[in-house]
């Protein structure tokens, strides 16, 4: 008795696993534009300049690479709270 249980949980098993995969591809069929089109952007542009070796450190002794990520973050917080619905923009 309990080997027929055992065969019927593991066909259960089997036929979750195939819903799963089922899932899985109808999600990647539904993505794929969006990833063609993502791939075929180009990407040179969105490179960023690397800073010299005697401004990163003049940068780093001075304190200003922390001050300016403190403004980013700020800056950051600050649009996120803006985005919350009935709050006006520009205070």
């Amino acid at each position: 008795m309990t080997a027929i249980l055992h065969m019927i949980y593991c066909f259960l098993l089997g036929v979750i696993a195939s819903f799963k995969d089922l899932w899985l591809v109808g999600f990647d069929s539904v993505l794929s534009p969006a990833d063609s089109l993502l791939a075929s952007i180009g990407t040179g542009s969105l490179s960023v300049p690397v800073i010299a070796d005697q401004y990163a450190w003049l940068l780093g002794a001075t304190g200003m690479s922390q001050a300016i990520a403190i403004i980013a973050g700020a800056m950051g917080v600050r649009f996120l709270l803006q985005s919350v619905p009935f709050v006006r923009w520009g205070s």
